[in-house]
């Protein structure tokens, strides 16, 4: 936990950003910020490995707001690369402790006057468990963000038990498609029909659908006639850094 926070104040945590693509254009729209610790012997570490140490502290709230204002501050670097579509978003993972912590909002606000950006460009990822541990305060935080006009992106969407219960209460803005739903393991058929079933679904309640773990162009495929909005994937970059974010900007078809 130490080394965590030593890596944090040495500046060894940074913020990587995979694209997401309009499936109907092939156009990036937004990036999601994943962050990424550069360990001096193993390399750059995914967060999945480190952050449910940081969960265990109030260290994943350094970490959180970390995460927040640099990722903030690159997508006010980002040009449009479609007129039609705006400005790229940025999405940023909110964990359980960031989500329910009474200086969320405060911090938002402070980070959108210091970065620039609009709010309307911030996307803010909650995973099904953490959305649905207490629904009540959650609709709450969901009321507050609704002021602000950030958008909420539901995470994992697909793996929790009573995601449909709260669907419509919750109305997030996007809902993320499972990876396993995407490159399934086991019963592939059973798997496409629920794929099926979950953008259908998402396109009935005019959210927009979002699905990851893209690494093939027969998935692409696939989702695209299924009418899913948007993908992210290796297929088309792994998550890279600001710069590189930047590049890919510059060099994306305007569709």
């Amino acid at each position: 936990m130490q080394e965590l926070r030593e890596a944090l104040a040495n500046g060894d945590v940074a913020m990587h950003y995979q694209p997401i693509i309009d499936l109907a254009s092939g156009t990036i729209v937004g990036f999601e910020a994943l962050m990424r610790w550069q360990h001096p012997e193993r390399g750059w570490i995914p967060p999945d490995v480190f952050i449910p140490l940081a969960e265990q502290s109030d260290l994943i709230l350094e970490l959180g707001s970390f995460a927040l204002k640099t990722a903030m501050a690159a997508a006010s670097t980002w040009k449009a690369t479609n007129p039609n579509v705006g400005l790229p978003y940025v999405t940023v993972n909110l964990s359980a402790h960031q989500f329910h912590d009474p200086g969320l909002i405060s911090l938002i606000r402070q980070e959108l006057e210091s970065s620039a950006i609009s709010p309307e460009r911030l996307i803010l990822e909650v995973t099904e468990s953490v959305a649905l541990a207490d629904i009540a305060e959650t609709l709450n935080i969901m009321d507050e963000l609704n002021r602000l006009k950030i958008g909420i992106a539901l995470d994992d969407f697909g793996t929790g038990y009573s995601s449909l219960s709260y669907l419509a209460a919750l109305n997030p803005k996007i809902i993320k498609i499972d990876q396993s739903f995407v490159r399934p393991k086991h019963d592939k058929k059973r798997s496409d029909t629920l794929l099926e079933a979950i953008v259908s679904l998402g396109n009935k309640l005019n959210m927009t659908v979002l699905a990851e773990g893209i690494e093939t162009p027969a998935q692409l495929d696939r989702l695209h006639n299924l009418d899913c909005d948007l993908g992210q994937g290796f297929l088309w970059s792994p998550a890279v850094p600001v710069q590189e974010a930047i590049d890919m900007l510059a060099q994306s078809p305007e569709g």
